[in-house]
C-alpha cells in the first residue's frame, strides 16, 4: 500500500460555496480536499476515499451533523478519521449533547482560513504521534 503525502480532509456542509471555500483553501495548503453536501453524500464518499479529518457541519436538514457523526462512526468502526463539528452552533450547545460522543473536537465557524489549516494539521500530527 502506497504512503500517502498529503492530508485528507473531508468537508461536509449543506452550504455548497462554504465547502467549496474550505476544502480550496485546504488544497491550497497542500491537503486533499473533498466536500459532501449531506451525510448521504459523506457516507458514499467515504466509502471509496478515507479522509484523515472531517470538518462536519452541525445545522444541516435531513440528517444534523450529530447523526451524520455517528453514521460515519458506524460505517467505519476501526478507522476513526477525526471528526470535528465545525458550526455556527456555540460550544456548550454542541458539545453538551449527548451525541457530541461521535465527535473529537469543535470549531466555531468564521475563524480565518489560515485557523483552520492549522487546526487540521495539529489534529493530524498529533493523532500521528499517538
Amino acid at each position: 500500500m502506497p504512503i500517502r503525502s498529503s492530508i485528507r480532509v473531508l468537508v461536509i456542509d449543506d452550504y455548497h460555496g462554504a465547502a467549496i471555500g474550505i476544502a480550496t483553501y485546504l488544497a491550497l495548503a497542500g491537503m486533499e480536499a473533498r466536500t459532501a453536501g449531506c451525510c448521504g453524500d459523506a457516507l458514499e464518499t467515504i466509502q471509496n476515499w478515507m479522509p484523515d479529518v472531517v470538518l462536519l457541519d452541525i445545522w444541516m436538514p435531513q440528517r444534523d451533523g450529530f447523526s451524520t457523526a455517528e453514521a460515519i462512526r458506524k460505517c467505519m468502526p476501526g478507522n476513526r478519521p477525526y471528526v470535528i463539528a465545525f458550526t455556527a452552533a456555540d460550544r456548550a450547545f454542541v458539545m453538551g449533547n449527548p451525541a457530541s460522543q461521535y465527535l473529537d473536537g469543535y470549531c466555531k465557524k468564521g475563524i480565518s482560513p489560515d485557523a483552520i489549516v492549522s487546526l487540521v494539521m495539529g489534529i493530524f500530527y498529533e493523532g500521528a504521534q499517538s
